[in-house]
């Protein structure tokens, strides 16, 4: 890597680290954006080149580093043995805990994918689609999508969870996350029929409400 794409690297990681504390004071829009390219000492005119599509690019750039330190983290865990149930458990959790220490400022990043939730399935779908490769997942046939539809809804009614829980262990969110884990197990148990399964679950519409919900989370 060239110096002038290193620096260009430490820029935007600097920008992200000092807008994850300017979001609780300014909220997340241009303004912020700008605010911390401002403390961040890079002048307002430089942030079309670092962010070219302005509040957006930066909520994806924080997300991508987010899978980053993520996948770091699963990587470390000796799993090998573990069942593939506990390590997608272990995958939201670490991703949570890589959260937690931001918890405000993920709440209004969190809020204003509400604004698009077409938009908002697509990151869930990422991440979801991330944590089950790091369990050994290489289905390609229809399992593979209701897999990860199906780690969607679990991620995202967990997030929600998380939101409110005030313990530093998260310890309801893990209560909670193992509930929904088993439920899904449950359910496809229940179904001879992939298709079926997913059309009476209804998921996607679950989705929708729940990142509309995200309206009513206090930030």
């Amino acid at each position: 890597m060239n110096k002038e794409k290193l620096k260009y690297e430490r820029q935007r990681k600097k920008i992200l680290k000092q807008a994850l504390i300017d979001i609780n004071t300014y909220g997340f829009n241009k303004n912020m954006l700008v605010k911390a390219a401002e403390n961040c000492n890079v002048p307002e005119g430089n942030l079309g080149r670092l962010f070219p599509e302005g509040i957006y690019e930066l909520k994806e750039y924080f997300f991508n580093e987010t899978d980053i330190e993520m996948l770091k983290k699963i990587n470390q865990l000796k799993n090998k043995n573990l069942r593939i149930r506990d390590k997608i458990y272990n995958g939201v959790i670490i991703r949570l805990e890589i959260f937690q220490k931001n918890k405000d400022s993920i709440k209004h990043i969190f809020v204003s994918e509400s604004s698009n939730p077409i938009r908002s399935i697509k990151n869930l779908w990422n991440t979801a689609d991330l944590i089950w490769k790091s369990a050994g997942d290489t289905s390609t046939d229809y399992n593979h999508y209701t897999k990860r539809l199906l780690l969607s809804w679990v991620y995202l009614s967990t997030l929600l969870c998380w939101f409110n829980d005030s313990k530093k262990n998260i310890t309801e969110t893990k209560l909670f996350l193992n509930r929904r884990i088993d439920e899904v197990l449950k359910f496809g148990q229940k179904s001879a029929s992939i298709k079926s399964k997913i059309s009476n679950f209804n998921i996607f519409n679950k989705l929708i409400t729940i990142i509309k919900e995200l309206k009513s989370v206090k930030v």
